[in-house]
């Protein structure tokens, strides 16, 4: 039986792409269908029992070297949930979306794990989130809900809004929950609480009676040192567990969800628009960039093409926040290592950053500045005088805070050869933006991906070479040289008309024609109550934010919300690798390198 196929949205079948017609070549009734989204690109439906047959494939035959994302779709009903891996080839600049549909009753599926490792975080979520078991996993447990939550599955459509029991119920069953759920034997025996805590558990129901039997075999080597949840040096609230052999790190397990909000399931409950304050309390560090992400990917699924003034004010706010997120990552990485003066000058530039934000949107942090089809509003007069005087005088203040630590010895001797990753392990395991870079991997999605004209503007990407500490403070500082050089070439090109797009399906009217005319009014009153009526189809779209590639992954129904409104975060995947980046590292290597990875929890938990 030849697979079903469908025509992309130009017009020309998709089994026209060499690789899907490879796949239909080797591996015959196991390609199930193939399809588009509506971007053009190719997704193809396999048989689930086949999955690691056609990924090795994938990436051992066709190129496709990174793994971006995995994750899965419930469309409810008692229909399969679909499990879907974005891969990406470096060399050929191609991406590529496989599907494998697995059932409510029996989700499961072989781990990609031995052809990628960076499924490893991507795996254990789909497990949380959809229940889909994962044969081979390494590691395969609950990470954003707590590790005894036995009350289903958040991200299927059988999962309420509000969960399962009342506020009330969940106090009492976390003040009735067994001591050893919330730390292991072997957690609290090594700590040094040995006799204490024996006694302790073997008065708490449901106790293991084996590992309690006779004399208890306690390491005597080894310690078991928690950082954080709550540490100056966590950059939020996250727990990392270390085990210790004096100063050495052995193993370090990463503990996050301490902040998860649900901000993809209540993107099933808010309308298009009103996922938009959702987008920038992830990186609260660099909003615009997440409500731009957003808008985007909403916007390719609409097919409108945004206002050329729009687009330039899109990039100079997106510039404008990666030099943001990076001052903040300079001035607190310093800190973390022990210097303060660059601190002081780092967040002096982000305070006028800040009232550039506020001048704009009214606010600092949360600025919800985009809108579906443009902007909240144009940009105020006199804003964009107030970004050229910050472009024409920054640079002083960056090399100054060059000259403080690119080549102080101390801070050689911190990051030089610390936390090192190389181009290949970088890639396997799922780095992204500068630390990918940092390692010697020239990826960067606005040049290898292109989005707001980035094509048009003429920049360098910077590339490390030993993948350490060192490096990614340098990629970091030359990224915020080259968003300056992007600023300059887009202040000279902003160019007059709307910022918005003349459509009355996406964006509200006038508030002059709402007042004076009943068209008006009923057009605003429609999009308002009913909101933005998005045709049915899919879209994995991404941007390069300040700490690495930001996909969105939008379904849509042709209703006024979304089906699945996923967020491939990039701390997410940066933060899944400090294990691999720190063991074998001193503790206080740890310190370092977590500070250089660039993370934050609103993000990662989201």
């Amino acid at each position: 039986m030849s697979p079903s196929m469908t025509s992309g949205i130009d017009g020309s079948s998709v089994t026209e792409s060499p690789d899907v017609r490879h796949l239909l070549s080797k591996f015959g009734d196991a390609i199930r269908s193939v399809d588009s989204d509506a971007a053009g690109e190719p997704i193809v439906f396999i048989d689930p029992a086949r999955n690691v047959e056609i990924l090795k494939y994938l990436r051992d035959s066709r190129g496709y070297d990174m793994l971006k994302d995995v994750t899965g779709v419930d469309y409810g009903g008692g229909r399969p949930i679909q499990v879907l891996y974005q891969v990406w080839s470096t060399r050929g600049s191609e991406t590529l979306r496989v599907k494998a549909e697995v059932p409510l009753d029996w989700p499961r599926l072989k781990s990609a794990y031995e052809v990628w490792r960076a499924s490893n975080w991507l795996e254990r979520e789909v497990y949380d989130m959809f229940g889909v078991t994962f044969d081979g996993h390494p590691d395969l447990r609950r990470m954003l809900m707590p590790e005894n939550y036995e009350e289903g599955y958040p991200l299927r459509k059988d999962f309420p809004l509000r969960g399962r029991f009342t506020r009330a119920e969940q106090t009492r069953r976390a003040l009735s929950r067994d001591l050893e759920d919330i730390y292991s034997l072997d957690e609290l025996a090594v700590a040094g609480e040995t006799e204490s805590v024996t006694a302790l558990l073997r008065q708490t129901p449901g106790v293991r009676a084996t590992s309690l039997g006779g004399e208890p075999d306690l390491p005597t080597k080894n310690m078991i040192l928690n950082i954080g949840p709550q540490h100056p040096a966590t950059h939020g609230v996250l727990r990392i567990v270390c085990e210790i052999d004096g100063e050495t790190i052995v193993k370090c397990t990463p503990h996050i969800g301490y902040l998860h909000s649900g901000f993809e399931k209540l993107g099933e409950y808010r309308t298009w628009n009103q996922n938009i304050p959702l987008t920038d309390r992830m990186d609260y560090l660099a909003p615009m960039m997440y409500n731009i992400g957003y808008a985007l990917a909403v916007e390719q699924l609409l097919g409108i093409e945004i206002t050329p003034r729009c687009k330039v004010v899109r990039v100079i706010c997106s510039e404008l926040n990666r030099i943001l997120s990076h001052l903040i990552w300079v001035g607190t990485t310093a800190i973390d290592i022990g210097a303060f003066t660059p601190f002081l000058y780092t967040f002096q530039e982000r305070e006028r950053i800040y009232n550039l934000h506020e001048a704009y949107a009214g606010a600092r942090m949360t600025t919800s500045v985009s809108r579906v089809g443009g902007m909240m509003a144009d940009v105020p007069p006199g804003w964009l005088d107030g970004v050229r005087e910050f472009v024409d005088t920054f640079l002083k203040t960056l090399d100054e805070t060059d000259r403080l630590l690119t080549q102080n010895s101390i801070w050689i001797g911190r990051t030089q050869g610390v936390g090192a990753m190389s181009a290949k392990d970088a890639l396997n395991n799922g780095l992204c933006g500068p630390n990918l870079r940092a390692s010697g991997i020239a990826y960067d999605v606005r040049k290898d991906k292109p989005y707001l004209d980035y094509e048009t503007y003429d920049f360098d990407v910077p590339v490390g070479e030993y993948g350490d500490v060192y490096d990614r403070y340098l990629c970091r500082m030359e990224e915020m040289r080259q968003s300056i050089y992007i600023l300059r070439q887009a202040l000279d090109r902003v160019p007059d008309g709307p910022i918005n797009v003349d459509d009355p399906r996406v964006i509200l009217p006038p508030k002059s024609e709402v007042m004076n005319s009943i068209d008006g009014m009923i057009s605003h009153f429609k999009l308002v109550m009913e909101g933005l009526k998005v045709p049915p189809g899919e879209v994995w779209y991404s941007t390069e934010s300040s700490k690495g590639e930001l996909g969105v992954y939008l379904v849509a129904d042709g209703g006024p919300k979304p089906v699945r409104c996923r967020y491939r975060t990039p701390s997410f995947m940066n933060m899944s690798n400090l294990p691999a980046l720190v063991e074998g590292q001193l503790i206080a290597d740890v310190i370092a390198v977590n500070a250089s990875i660039d993370i934050v929890l609103g993000e990662i938990d989201r």
